[in-house]
This record gives C-alpha cells, sequence and structure tokens, in this order.
C-alpha cells in the first residue's frame, strides 16, 4: 500500500497505516531461520529466546533443539506436506517440536488440551493426521478411544512417560518424545517451502458448530511479524508474557512467534493460568509487553482483592487484552490498580492475527482501536452496503493476504466466509468520529425483542458495572409468550448477596440506562460462566443451561 492522500480512504486508517507497505516475500522462504537461524549466531546467540517456567533456552540453544525434533521426525518417518497433531500445552518440547515441525516440512494443527476425548477423535479423523503429538497427562483421553482411532494414524508422540497407552492401541507405533529427540542431530537443513504453502493449522473455537480446521501459508512468518513488529513497536529488548497457550493465535503469534522474528525473549508456562501464577512471573522476569485475554484481567484483579497487595507490573510498557469485549469499568480498574493502560483490540485465527488493535502511539480507551498495519476493513448494513459514515453499526469484513486460505475439509462454510479477498468475520462493529473502532457484538448473538435489536454486550456492560458483579452473559430466548426476551446470566463477588434484591437493581439500571425493552425476564446467578477450550464464554453452553428448569 503505498503513500495515498487523506481523502483516499475512511477515517478510521491513521497516516503510519497510508504510509505502510507490506514486506517483500520471496518465492520460497524457511520460516525457522528467519525465527532462530539469524539470531543463533553474533550478539543474540546466548540471549534467552524463550524462558519456561523458569528454565531458559538460549536462541542457539532453541535452535539446536528444533533441529533435533526435526530430524528426530524424519528419522521416524514423518513425510513431509503429513499433519501432526498437538494435542499438549505449553512446554520448551512443545515449542521446539512445533518449530521443529515446519523446519522438517511437517504442518502442525493445534487444538486444545482442554477439549474431550470425543473432540480428539473428531480431530484426529477431520485432520487425517498421521502423527499425534499428545502431553502424558492428556492419555487418558486417548485411551478412552483406542479401539476407534483412524487408520490414517501412523505414530503416537508422548511428551512423558506412554505407559498409560503402550498395548492399547493397534495400528500406531507409540513413542516417547525423549526417545523421538535422541534420534535427531542438532542440525538440520530446513525444508524451503513456497510463500503460498500451507505451513501450520489452527482449530477454531467451535462456538458456532463443528471446529473447523484453519489453514495458513508460510509467508505469514513474514508479514505478520513485520506488520506488527511495526505496530506494537517489538524490539530485541522486549521481554514477552502472552498468557493464551500457543494453540491459541492470541498466544502464538504475539506470545512466540513474533518476538522470536524479532530477538526478543518470550515467556511461558506449563501449567494453568491463574492470577497468583501470572503476577508472580511478571514480578520475577519482568516483561514489558504483556498480551493477554479479560478473563486474565479478571483474575489478577481478584487476586489484589483476595491478598489486598497490588503486584509491582511497572516493567510492563504496553499491555493488550482481546478475545472478548471487556466492560467500560475493567480498563478503569486495571489503570487505577496498576497504572498502566490496558488497550483492547480484536483479531482471528482466520486471518492472523489482530486486525484492529490500539497501539502505544494511538488509543482510546475501551475502543478497538484502529486497523493494523497491511490490513483494510469495510462495515456493511442489512442490504450489503459498505458503511461511510460513523456510529453506525455493520458486519465488518477484513481483506488481508494473511487470512486463512481455506477452511480443512469444510467447502460450504469456506464459501461462506471468504469471498474474494475478503474475511466475514461474523462481528459487528461501529466507528466513531475520529475513526476508532468499537465492538457491538456477534452477528449470530444479536436478536430482536418487539421488532428491535438488542446486543448483549450492552445489556451486559450495564450489568458489570453493578459493583456486586464479577461478570455477566446475555443470550436471547424464546419467553413464556412465544416472543424473543433477553436473559441474563450473572457471577456475584460475594456469593451470601440477597440474589432478589441485587436482581432488582440490575433490572432497574438497564430500564433507566438502556431502555425497559432490554431488561432480562429472568436474571440467573451462577458460579461461574461456561467456557469454550480458548477461554471465550461459551453462549451455546448457555442456551443449552437456559433449556434446563431454573434452579431453585
Amino acid at each position: 500500500m503505498s503513500t495515498l492522500s487523506r481523502d483516499d480512504f475512511p477515517i478510521y486508517y491513521s497516516e503510519d497505516w497510508r504510509h505502510w507497505k507490506d514486506p517483500e516475500c520471496a518465492e520460497y522462504i524457511d520460516p525457522t531461520s528467519r525465527l532462530l537461524d539469524r539470531h543463533a549466531v553474533g550478539t543474540l546467540a546466548g540471549k534467552a529466546a524463550l524462558i519456561c517456567d523458569d528454565r531458559p533456552l538460549t536462541y542457539r540453544e532453541l535452535l539446536e533443539e528444533t533441529c533435533r525434533f526435526a530430524a528426530g521426525f524424519a528419522a521416524i518417518g514423518c513425510a513431509r506436506e503429513s499433519r501432526m497433531l498437538f494435542f499438549a500445552t505449553d512446554s520448551l518440547e512443545y515449542v521446539a517440536s512445533w518449530l521443529g515441525a515446519v523446519r522438517g516440512g511437517v504442518i502442525p494443527a493445534v487444538v486444545s488440551d482442554a477439549h474431550k476425548d470425543h473432540h480428539l477423535k473428531y480431530f484426529l479423523e477431520d485432520t487425517a493426521a498421521a502423527t499425534l503429538f499428545i502431553d502424558e497427562e492428556q492419555l487418558p483421553k486417548l485411551a478412552s478411544i483406542a479401539g476407534e482411532l483412524p487408520a490414517t494414524l501412523s505414530r503416537i508422540l508422548v511428551r512423558g512417560s506412554a505407559a498409560l497407552i503402550r498395548g492399547k492401541v493397534s495400528g500406531a507405533e507409540v513413542l516417547e518424545l525423549n526417545a523421538v529427540r535422541a534420534r535427531g542431530t542438532a542440525s538440520f537443513a530446513a525444508v524451503p517451502r513456497h510463500k503460498h504453502d500451507i505451513c501450520y493449522m489452527f482449530y477454531s473455537g467451535g462456538t458456532t458448530g463443528t471446529p473447523k480446521g484453519i489453514t495458513h501459508l508460510a509467508h505469514d512468518f513474514v508479514i505478520v511479524p513485520e506488520r506488527h513488529g511495526a505496530f506494537w513497536s517489538y524490539s530485541q529488548d522486549d521481554i514477552v508474557l502472552a498468557t493464551s497457550k500457543k494453540y491459541f493465535t492470541h498466544g502464538l503469534w504475539p506470545g512466540l512467534l513474533i518476538p522470536l522474528y524479532w530477538g526478543a525473549t518470550c515467556l511461558i508456562s506449563h501449567g494453568p493460568v491463574a492470577g497468583d501464577t501470572v503476577a508472580a512471573a511478571i514480578e520475577k522476569h519482568r516483561p514489558t509487553k504483556f498480551v493477554t485475554v479479560p478473563t486474565v484481567i479478571k483474575l489478577l484483579l481478584a487476586e489484589v482483592d483476595r491478598k489486598g497487595v497490588v503486584p509491582d507490573l511497572s516493567s510492563v510498557k504496553f499491555a493488550v487484552a482481546a478475545s472478548e469485549k471487556m466492560a467500560p469499568e475493567l480498563f478503569e480498574r486495571f489503570h487505577k490498580t496498576f497504572g498502566i493502560e490496558l488497550m483492547d483490540s480484536i483479531g482471528s485465527s482466520e486471518v492472523t492475527y489482530e486486525w484492529i488493535a490500539n497501539r502505544q502511539k494511538e488509543y482510546r480507551r475501551g475502543s478497538l482501536g484502529k486497523p493494523v498495519f497491511g490490513v483494510r476493513i469495510k462495515l456493511t448494513d442489512e442490504q450489503g452496503q459498505e458503511i461511510q459514515e460513523p456510529n453506525k453499526v455493520g458486519d465488518v469484513w477484513v481483506n488481508s493476504v494473511t487470512r486463512c486460505l481455506y477452511y480443512w475439509r469444510k467447502l460450504e462454510q469456506t464459501q461462506s466466509t471468504f469471498c474474494g479477498p475478503w474475511t466475514r468475520t461474523g462481528d459487528q462493529l461501529y466507528f466513531d468520529e475520529d475513526g476508532y473502532f468499537w465492538f457491538a457484538g456477534r452477528g449470530d448473538d444479536v436478536f430482536k425483542v418487539k421488532g428491535l435489536w438488542v446486543s448483549p454486550i450492552e445489556v451486559e456492560a450495564v450489568i458489570t458495572s453493578h459493583d456486586a458483579v464479577v461478570e455477566a452473559a446475555v443470550i436471547g430466548v424464546e419467553a413464556s409468550d412465544g416472543l424473543m426476551a433477553p436473559r441474563a446470566f450473572v457471577v456475584l463477588k460475594d456469593k451470601g448477596l440477597d440474589r432478589q434484591a441485587v436482581a432488582s437493581d440490575l433490572s432497574g439500571r438497564i430500564r433507566s440506562q438502556i431502555g425497559g425493552y432490554k431488561v432480562p425476564d429472568r436474571i440467573e446467578f451462577v458460579e461461574a460462566l461456561p467456557r469454550t477450550p480458548l477461554m471465550k464464554i461459551d453462549r451455546r453452553a448457555l442456551r443449552e443451561i437456559n433449556k434446563k428448569p431454573p434452579a431453585r
């Protein structure tokens, strides 16, 4: 995108965006050389590329581990262009194996290890993966489907002991990961990839149907780090903590691949994310960039409430969240508590990575920000016409060369989501007079009450502004009169509060602030909101809960 005049694009494009030009990408590239080889010599060779649960690995060591796994995979027969399903969580071995697969021309397909056994069976069948990488902790799930494994699965690589699964599967070789590594060597010539080769895969969270395989190309390894490195000012001086696991685009790209590209240090942890562990990691390792999700922000603030002590987050110079809409008071409380401006953003696995975001140079509290360099945005109305004026909600379309090539084995979903260079995201946004975008909801979440549109986000914002509320979710349901009505699910800070009084207060606030037709027909108090494996609120699960009689 060459230099253009101010009038050539809508007001939401920044001056820097107008001057940005994506880097040229060679026809054939080696992604891991961009991330590791060029740093594994000279001044950065001895610098920590990765710190996992206090164990550091230098750039030279991470390159050697990547090569050992790439060579080990080749030695046991992992064919180029075959798929390796990762059903595991963050570890040094996970990272080195993922990078080793890419280096050896194998396609890593990552899914959350929070999925159930029947989901694992689906992923194995859908990917037709020849190889499964699995943590020892997840073997009970594999054991429960041992007699139903697809014929396409040739080998199972276990991080840890494989004792639980040995002798229980037929047709697939079971190997412990350490043994595979031992067959490798400290150097391995990378397999060149065409810039348009499928190089890695994610899976969608499955909130709106069966999880879909998201195919991405080799050129991402050049374009994505260059865009986001410039947009968010990554440098080799950064220490980056991204709390999302690496099976999530919001963990893999900002917390691993982009930092490695720029010679920075990445912090990862094998264990589950909790407020105390995140606070301890920040105080000990002093990250400069903190990339997270609203759930973790709430956990951090809850930890402050529990202990009455504010952890030292002063090393953090840039904090950004994504994945879900955050209530306005969350931004305000984070800033008041830690003295750090928390920035919002929005992106998707389909597009890689964020497409609208705030940044250090240009932000507005509570907004999503402005388009990331190299990404074009348009909003369309119900008639499909492009929206040009501020403060009008529309469906979001994203144009980026880093978009998913297609949904794996999902023709109809591919055709409905991707139209030429544009990706239909399913999100609804609007932009203000200064060009900042604001979240209005998901297109599949909004519903009509008495002929008027209701966005769950708007109702949730009023509910979560109440001092007694931790979080809330609103869905549309068919009420007793056969018409649609909002229904709210609310988590309270103090379980001993008078729920009837709180519900009455919340209804009054909603009626006075945003309108009586948006008042929920029922407010249900729950211990916790259901979440997808990617830690987003699972509205489909809430709809299932709604079908059951209310608790007394």
